[in-house]
Formats: structure tokens, sequence, C-alpha cells
């Protein structure tokens, strides 16, 4: 890696003749042959050791290609940071690749005194090509005991004494330089390796950049229970076995205290009720959580992305509550598991601003971002920030990208890499960090992802070296999450960035579409509704984990089959249907039969909604249904007009929420008959009435019907005759 790469059948540039001057000064004379005096002073020197005082770089013309013969890999530098007074011992491994016989190969160390001020000069320096001039100036050599045969190896230990390092004790000249071990054979250089030398000078009072780690335990792809469908990737059992990734990440959270264990609480229930190897694991997990930083992510780690932009934050709502359940009760013989519930982690490789949004409005106060998520000065890299949403503020984790990748692949960084020029290379990488804490303190955060297989061994030589550099110290997320300072300065993150291998949205909303009705169906069954529920979360939770990406094809499969399953949960209240209806009067009322076969009491009520004007209606009042047993619900309509209408009626719960299938009757409304028939009755009779009082008035009163007397003092005198005084009365 770095190797400069020639493009076949373009000519090589040829060397441009110098010409000799015509004379040389005899002061120039004399310099040149005591440089070539101390050039062979330099090639008799001992084998272990360099000559005494600053060697002057020595480097071999390169080979012809940059594809050199001997594989040089540095095995230790030690110390691990060198102080002033010791000697610097370094151990490499030469491994003849060729096919041809090395005759007597030497590795000589070099170093380079002058500090790389950033970190892109520390990666600089180990891009530089195989084959490039810069390696340093030479303090060192030994040479092997014989030849090298093709496939053979020979390890070689080349110490460089105190006095040769040539690095000044004084309060600013600590942190990282470039070593390169460098192999020659008859005068050429046939293999290279560069890493770095880490000084620290007697003062000790120097800055510290502290350094968090998150260790993830997030399981296979889940699959919920009856769903033929096989999960991508190792089982549970393969991964929690020897050698598995689950086995060596419990080895990388046993290694510091520090490091926090980041666990799904699904994975962790599905080890604790499987095979003894599976149940051994969970204990040794949870015994191993005691006492440090735990973050119990959402049931199933899922997709916050999809989730975000599926619009459905009440599934992230449910995924939440699981875990907060799952870690208060009681395992492994009576003890909960001690862990945060508020700590989100987004997937990436980019996160948006509606995956933040969606984590505050889901309660969250922390949100683990992906490496590089925000733009920042690498120099002044810094593991806390703050994140605005819609809902508020919460706090933004921003894992460093190139400590992380040293972690996990450092062959990406550090070319044919060990254990030890990985290790210098962290140490490195935190000096230069340490030096820019005049902005605050800095604190970074390693994020293993969370497919990652670590090696435990070099994770424990790292975070080992990282507590004895004096500029550097591991810390707990705690710490990290407390921190105060500038923090790092970022952009916005995007609104909306499209991500393929996230659950495309309308398949989000199939899943949470049928949770929701499935939900609010459950609901009409009051103190029932938990045993129908059973099962509904982990269902649909499934398909948006974040471990399905690896595999779209058996997602959408899954998909497909939990909506059919949760869909399937909806049935036992059946509405019957109704035989169409003739009315004619303008109030009338229609009956439906309801029947329960669920094994609890369900409150309904019936909808009706006429497909025209002429008809209205009001929903039913709440009928309560037993168990098993069917009930007659009444729905009053009014018709305001003549005319025939469809009528869609649905089963709801008290709520409103609709319980199964509408079914539709056709309703013929007559209300003017009998408005007519009303109008001509008081018709009638309003004509009889007037009839009545006219043939009275017509006819009079006669002296017989109408006549009476009147005794008293004034004598006995016949009443006034309504219409005048009977014939041949005087009076």
């Amino acid at each position: 890696m770095g190797a400069r790469v020639r493009v076949p059948g373009l000519p090589r540039r040829p060397a441009t003749p110098r010409r000799r001057p015509a004379s040389v000064p005899a002061a120039r004379v004399l310099l040149v042959l005591l440089a070539a005096v101390l050039g062979l002073a330099g090639m008799a020197a001992p084998a272990a050791t360099a000559a005494p005082g600053r060697v002057a770089t020595a480097t071999p013309s390169p080979t012809a290609d940059d594809a050199l013969p001997v594989r040089v890999q540095i095995t230790e530098v030690s110390p691990t940071v060198l102080r002033p007074g010791q000697n610097l011992v370094v151990r490499a491994r030469l491994t003849n690749t060729s096919a041809e016989e090395i005759s007597n190969p030497r590795a000589l160390v070099h170093l380079e005194r002058i500090r790389p001020g950033t970190r892109d000069d520390l990666q600089r320096w180990l891009d530089e090509p195989l084959t490039g001039r810069r390696v340093g100036s030479r303090v060192a050599q030994v040479t092997a005991e014989g030849p090298l045969a093709p496939g053979a190896t020979v390890d070689l230990e080349v110490t460089v004494p105190a006095d040769v390092v040539g690095l000044l004790d004084r309060p600013d000249t600590w942190g990282a330089r470039g070593l390169s071990v460098q192999a020659v054979s008859a005068g050429q250089r046939v293999g290279l390796q560069r890493s770095f030398v880490l000084w620290a000078t007697q003062n000790d009072d120097v800055p510290q950049t502290r350094v968090s780690l998150l260790a993830p335990f997030v399981g296979p792809a889940p699959v919920p229970q009856g769903v033929d469908i096989t999960a991508p990737g190792p089982t549970l059992g393969e991964l929690v076995g020897p050698g598995g990734r689950l086995d060596s990440m419990l080895d990388v959270a046993r290694t510091s205290p520090d490091v926090a264990i980041v666990v799904d609480p699904a994975l962790l229930a599905a080890a604790r009720t499987g095979t003894d190897a599976e149940i051994a694991w969970s204990g040794s997990l949870t015994a191993t959580a005691v006492g440090r930083d735990v973050v119990a992510l959402p049931w199933s780690d899922p997709d916050l992305t999809a989730l975000a932009h599926g619009g459905a934050v009440d599934m992230l709502d449910a995924a939440v509550d699981a875990s907060a359940t799952a870690v208060s009760e009681a395992i492994d013989g009576g003890r909960p598991l001690s862990a945060r519930t508020d700590v989100l982690w987004a997937p990436g490789p980019a996160t948006d601003q509606a995956t933040v949004d969606l984590a505050a409005q889901a309660g969250a106060a922390v949100l683990v971002l992906a490496p590089e998520d925000l733009p920042m000065d690498p120099d002044l890299a810094g593991g806390r920030t703050e994140l605005t949403s819609t809902t508020g503020t919460l706090v933004g984790l921003v894992p460093d990208s190139t400590l992380t990748t040293l972690l996990t692949h450092p062959e990406q960084l550090v070319p044919d890499p060990t254990h030890a020029t990985v290790v210098q290379r962290v140490l490195a990488e935190l000096s230069v960090l340490a030096r820019g804490s005049a902005e605050g303190l800095q604190h970074v955060l390693i994020a293993l992802p969370r497919d990652a297989d670590p090696d435990p061994d070099l994770v424990e030589a790292v975070l080992g070296a990282v507590q004895g550099a004096p500029w550097s110290r591991t810390a707990p997320l705690t710490a990290l999450l407390g921190a105060q300072g500038a923090g790092a300065l970022h952009e916005t993150l995007p609104a909306l960035v499209d991500d393929p291998q996230a659950l495309a949205p309308e398949q989000v909303r199939r899943l949470a579409d049928a949770r929701n009705a499935t939900v609010a169906f459950a609901a009409a069954t009051g103190e029932g509704a938990a045993t129908l529920l059973t099962g509904v979360d982990t269902a649909v939770l499934a398909p948006v984990a974040t471990a399905w990406r690896a595999d779209p094809a058996g997602r959408q499969a899954l998909v497909d089959a939990v909506v059919k399953a949760v869909d399937a949960k909806r049935v036992g209240l059946t509405l019957a249907p109704t035989s169409n209806q003739n009315r004619i009067s303008a109030y009338s009322e229609v009956r439906f039969s309801v029947r329960n076969d669920l094994p609890a009491a369900a409150s309904v009520r019936v909808e009706t909604r006429p497909r025209k004007g002429c008809l209205r209606t009001e929903p039913s009042e709440t009928v309560l249904v037993p168990a098993g047993g069917v009930e007659v619900v009444p729905v009053q309509v009014h018709a305001i007009a003549n005319c025939d209408v469809v009528v869609e009626a649905v089963l709801t719960s008290a709520d409103g929420a609709p319980l199964g299938d509408p079914v539709t009757f056709e309703f013929r409304a007559s209300p003017t008959i009998e408005s007519v028939g009303t109008a001509v009755v008081g018709a009638l009779l309003a004509v009889g009435l007037v009839l009545g009082v006219a043939r009275t008035v017509r006819r009079g009163q006669s002296a017989r019907r109408g006549a009476r007397r009147v005794d008293g003092d004034a004598g006995t005198r016949p009443l006034p005759v309504l219409g005048g005084t009977p014939e041949g009365d005087d009076t």
C-alpha cells in the first residue's frame, strides 16, 4: 500500500548527465574524502549497535521495481515510549518473498528527528513509496547470520544506544518521530517498513487526550417465531462460540474497565434462552457489565434512518420501551442489567437531520453518529458535540475515523501492519491531538462497528499503551458525555440523505400501519389486549433491524411475512351483513348483529356512512359483546328526502378505530309518504271542525233547546234567544 505504480508502456525518463566542473577546489575534495572515510567507518560498526553520534542518511540505490523481494515487519519497539537515557530496541522480521536467495541481508534502523506537526503528516510518512529516499537517518544496523532462502524468515534485533538516539530532552520536544527499518543486500534495498518512535521528555506535565471506546454487542438479524426465513450471516451459536465475533467482542470488553458495553437486549434475551453455550456467554456478558458504563440499544437495534424516513416514531418508541422493560427485569439469578436507554446509535454511513429529529422525538439524550458525519478539524477532533432538532438539543458523539480504523482495519492506514506498528501509530495520533489541547481537553471516541470482529490482543495492547503514555489516558463513556469544552466545530447535517441500504419508507409504513391497526383492534378488548398483542412489536421490529441491511432480498420477504402474520391477528369480531332496508318514516332504526369469537369481551360500536346526503346517521352507542357471544347494535338514521342510497357499515372500537372490513346494504327512504298521510288526516279533521261550527251558526238556537228561565226578585222571565226572540213574544 502506498507504492508507486508505473504504467506499462511508458518509457522511463533518461537520466540527465551531469557536467564535471573543470576544476574542484581543494576544500571540496577534503570534504568528499572525509565523508567517504566516515561512511566506511559506519559500515565497519558493530553489528548490534551503531557508531556513536549522528549518522548521516545513507540510502542504498532502490531496486528497479517497487515490489521489493523482502517483506519487513517491525514486530516490537521497546520501550513503547522512549525517554532520555534509554536504549531503543527494534525487532524486525525479514521474509524472502522472492524465488531467489537473498545473500547476507542486513537490517538498518533509521530515525527522522523532525517531529510531525499534524495528523496528515503522520499518514504522509507511512505513505512514502517503499523505494522512496525518505527513510530518516541511520542509527543502527545488524546483519543476519547467513543467506535468506526463498520463503525463509529471519528475526533480527537492533539496539540503538541512548546516546545515538539524538533527541533533545526539552519540555516541548515530546511526541512522535519517524522510524524505519530497511533490509539491504549487496548494497541495494530489498525491503522497508516505516513506523514511529514516541519520545517523552523527563517532564510529564503535558496535555492529555482522553480515549473512550464503545464495544457493540448486536446479534444476527432477528427472525420472528413462526416465520420460515433464514437470517444472513453466522448464527448466534457461531457468533458466541470460540473465535466468533461476539466472543471476541467480549474479550475486548474485558481488556479495560473503561470500555463501554453497548448491547441489544433482544440479543441477550435470545442467548439466555438458547443452548448451554449461549446461556454461558450471556452470563459472562452480564458479569462483565457490572460496574461499568452500559448502553441498552432499542429492541432489535432498529435502523434509525429507515424509521426516520418512514415517519415511524411509534415503532421506535415501542423498541425503546421494550428495551427498558428488558433491562429492568431480573436476570441470571435475580440481578437486573444496569443500563441507560437514552443513547441511540445511527447506522450511518451518512446521518441526516431527519434521523436526529427522530431520535429527539423518541426522547433520546445522546446520538452516536457515524465517523466523518460532521466535518471537523482532524487535529482538534472532539468526540462530543451538540445536535439541534425540531424538539430540542441532544448530545452527539462522533467517533474518530482514524483511531477506529486502526483497531478494526489497520491495513487501510498502516502498510503491512503488526501489533507494534499499530500501537505506535495510535500513540502518534494521540500525541498530535494532545498538542491541540490549548483549545480545551481533547476527548476522542473509538466506536467499533456493529459487525466488527476485533483482535482482542491488539485492542489490549493499544489500550495498555494509551494508559502508559504521558499524553493519553482511557476514560469511561460517562466522562465523555460530561466533558466540557469547545467541542467539535461542524456544519449542519443535510436534511435528508437517500440511503439505498435502508429499508424503503413505504415498506416501513406497511409495517407501522399493520402494527397500529392491530393495536387499535386489541384496545377494544380492554384487559385482553396484552394477550392479543403478544409478539406484535417483536415481529414488526425484526425487518427494520440494522443487521438486515446485509440481505435486502431476505428483508423484503420478511416484511411481507410479518405484515401477513400481524394482519391475521385482527380476527374474531364480526359484523354480520344486514338486508336491504325500506323505510317510509323519516326517523328509523337499523339493527346490526355483532359476533365476538375472542377469548375476552369487546366494547364496540357500529358506524354507518351513507353515500348520499339524503340520509343522515349517527354512530351507535358502545355495546359490550361478551366473549363467544352475539349482541345486537342499533343505529339511528334520519331520512330527509326520498332516495335509494348505499350505506357502508363498519365495526369500530369505542374511540372509532376500525375493527374489521365494512359491510354494505341498500336503504330505500320514502319519508314523503308518511308526511302526506299525516297532512291528509289533519286536513280532514280541520274541515270537519269548520263544517260543524258553520252548521251550528246557520241553524241557530230554538226556545226549547237554548232557552232557560231565571228566577229572582224580578220575576220569572225567559233568557234571550240567540238569533232573536221566540215568535209571538212581546217582551
